[in-house]
Parts: structure tokens; sequence; C-alpha cells
């Protein structure tokens, strides 16, 4: 059963502006409908790093913004409550950052609510997101939103431990212990009144802690009716290629008490390595979103279209390691790179991804996600068949790592051009 032209539900362009790994530099924004902050916001996690972050952010001028935290704010890892039967988020080691006693996350958390009321801020949980301005593009989407990151141990915020089937478990197996896993804990639905953006949040939201839960099961908690996904980490495979080093065991460089083992001659002998999370990428072959924004691998800046194809019979090959999860998952058929249209820091034009068909460079072709053979397909593919590709954009604003031999170097936000759904009370306008 094919749908006609004129049954399929209308669309409209909406911009979207990326970006991530600002720690504590407010870059200047281009114009768009909907700004995404993909964490790290901060650098050393403190209070007032964090409320500078968020007053640059409500000030710029989006008609929905949304944001998630990273493994540097760590100010905004909260412990379980302490009525719980959960164990402490926090050890006393790492209650400090960087040689700082960490605020109260409470107190962070509440910078949103006095200083970012127009911010949506996203803890591992989803919200739908209507644009209602009259002279904006008058869309919706659903977002979910997680500043988990693996493998980075109880240092840094928002950790939890790879998988087994993880390639990089075994690799960094020595910074993988102590890692923190996490505990999810259930939120209510509820929502924000905005007179010119509606957000309903939903879902469960995750603490971090040494409770023991798989990274897999993380991750399975994205509904599978998403639009876009917001993530601090990369999925293994897709914009993730960065160099270990650090005691983060990732491309953030070394740490304050250990800068200087880093210079230009290290850097000769440097490997690049795929850093991102495998099992994050396994839970994307299932939902298959439209956009995936993310950051932490800092040289990894970039958008990559993947293309998903139905699982073939278990003979056939499997791209990245991906299977059939039992729940509708796909494998990779082709991957397109991106080829940045205006890579120049200091040049005016837009770095573009364009997803509507519209545009004229290359890697502008029209994202292949038809949300009308959804509905048509019905429950016997779990209403997920339309979805074949999706757009991955690591949009890290820093583009060098501790200690900045020959000073800080920046890239420029990534915008995306993407067809969203038009809000069903707009749709004639």
């Amino acid at each position: 059963m094919n749908n006609s032209p004129s049954d399929r539900r209308p669309t409209r362009r909406t911009r979207i502006v990326c970006i991530s790994d600002t720690h504590n530099c407010t870059v200047k924004l281009p114009k768009g409908d909907v700004l995404f902050h993909a964490g790290d916001l901060t650098n050393q996690g403190s209070l007032s790093e964090l409320t500078k972050a968020i007053q640059w952010l409500e000030k710029a001028d989006f008609e929905a913004k949304v944001v998630i935290a990273g493994n540097h704010d760590k100010a905004l890892d909260p412990a379980p409550s302490s009525d719980s039967s959960q164990h402490q988020a926090f050890s006393t080691e790492s209650c400090h950052f960087h040689n700082q006693s960490l605020p109260s996350p409470k107190e962070c958390l509440s910078i949103f609510e006095t200083h970012g009321p127009s911010i949506t801020y996203l803890r591992h949980e989803s919200a739908e997101i209507k644009l209602t301005h009259s002279k904006g593009p008058r869309t919706r989407f659903k977002v979910f939103g997680s500043p988990g990151t693996p493998g980075l141990g109880e240092k840094w915020a928002f950790g939890y431990e790879r998988d087994v089937n993880d390639p990089n478990r075994a690799r960094y197996s020595h910074q993988e212990n102590g890692g923190i896993r996490a505990v999810v804990t259930e939120t209510k639905s509820g929502s924000q009144p905005n007179p010119e953006k509606e957000t309903s949040r939903s879902g469960s939201r995750l603490h971090f802690s040494p409770i023991s839960i798989s990274a897999k099961k993380i991750w399975s908690s994205i509904p599978p009716d998403i639009d876009i996904i917001v993530t601090h980490t990369p999925p293994y495979g897709h914009c993730d290629l960065g160099v270990v080093r650090g005691s983060d065991g990732l491309d953030d460089g070394p740490s304050p008490s250990k800068a200087g083992e880093t210079g230009e001659e290290e850097a000769e002998t440097e490997t690049y390595r795929h850093l991102g999370c495998h099992s994050l990428l396994q839970r994307l072959s299932v939902v298959r979103p439209r956009l995936h924004v993310c950051g932490h691998v800092h040289r990894a800046r970039g958008a990559e279209r993947v293309r998903w194809s139905p699982v073939q019979p278990p003979s056939s090959p499997v791209s990245m390691g991906i299977k059939d999860d039992g729940e509708g998952g796909w494998i990779e058929s082709t991957t397109e790179k991106w080829t940045d249209p205006s890579p120049e820091p200091k040049s005016w034009k837009i770095s573009l991804v364009d997803l509507t068909g519209r545009g004229r460079g290359e890697g502008s072709g029209k994202l292949d996600w038809n949300v009308d053979v959804d509905t048509v397909i019905g429950e016997s593919t779990g209403g997920r068949e339309g979805r074949k590709e999706t757009c991955v954009v690591n949009c890290a604003i820093l583009g060098s790592n501790y200690p900045h031999v020959g000073g800080k170097r920046f890239h420029k936000p990534v915008v995306v051009d993407l067809e969203l759904p038009v809000c069903e009370e707009s749709q004639d306008y």
C-alpha cells in the first residue's frame, strides 16, 4: 500500500543550529529556528562557568533551545536522593573536579529556571517541541537528549561502562575500572508553557552511580518514535574519530595535573580511533531518527548520512557488528560524509547541511525519511519502516585539545536544514 502525494503529511523546512563543546566560549551563532547544544558547556564545571553559559544561551535568538550536559559539566550530575535505596553518585573524591569543590547539583539545575527559562534542558529524557511563532516554520518534533558518556571513570560526569561487545571495552579496559554505571529513575510527564513554543516532557532520567546496569539498557530507553537524538557521545563509527590520550582516555587531552605531557613531538605519533559508543549505535539502528546531534570528540566535527537497510539472513555480513536485536534493528548499507561548504572559521558563510533536497552542494539530497510509510505499515514493523536514513552531526566548537599547543582553535556551528512535520493547528498556514 502506497500513499499518494496528496495524502502525505505536510512538512516545512526548519533551520537547526548545532553546537557542542563550547567549554566557556561564547561564539557567534548564525540565525535559525532551533538551537541544540550537545554538552560540555563548561570546562571545570563551576557554578560561575555554568551561569555564564546559560545566560549566553538564554540571550540567543531562537524559538526553541535544547541543551544537554557533557562529561565536563559535573556540577549538573546529581546524586540520587538521600531517601532512596540507591547509592550516592558522588564519592568523596569525585566531589572535587579539577581540584575544585563542586557546588550543589540542585543549585546548578535551578540556574536553568532563573537564568534560562527559554531553554529545554534534557537529562536522559524526551520532549516534544512545537514551534508556534507566527513568523516561524510552525513545525514540531520529538527530541531525546542524554549527557551519558562511556568509559571515563568516576572523575568525570555522567559516565557509564561500555558493554562487553564494545570494541573499546577491551582496548581500554584499564580505564573502565571504577567506571560509573547508571540507574534509571522514572519521572512524570509534564509541560512547560512558553509563548513561542510548546514543550512536553516524558520518559526516564538517569542517575549515574556504581549500581550495575548495562550500556545497552541505558540506550534502549530512547523512545522509538523520536525524530531527533541529542547525545554528548557520538555513536561508534560515526563522527567519532579521535586520539586516545589523557586521563579520560579520549580526545580531551591530559588533565590539568598532567599538563605538559602532550606536545608537538607526541602529536606526530598519535593514533586515530573510533571512540563512540557501540551500544548507542545499536539503538540508533533501531530508532533511525532523522538527525543525531553529538560532540565530545573535538577533532571529529562534521556530518555523515547513514543509509539503513533491513536486516538480511544471518549469513549476510553485518556492518559495524550490528545485529537485529528483536526490535526492528537495521544495518548500515552506505555512509556519505558531508563536505563543509565553508570550513574557514573566519568566513561569514554558514556551514550548512541541507537535508531538504533544495541545496546544490555535495550531500545536499533530501533525507530518505518518510513518516507516512510508518503509518501505512503499522504495527507489523514497529512503525519505523519509512526511516531509511539518519544524519549524524558532530558539532564540537572547540577544535583543539588541552593544553592547546599553538592556541585554541575553533570550529563554526553546523547548520542543518531539515523538513519537519507541520503542527496540526497550522497546516493551513
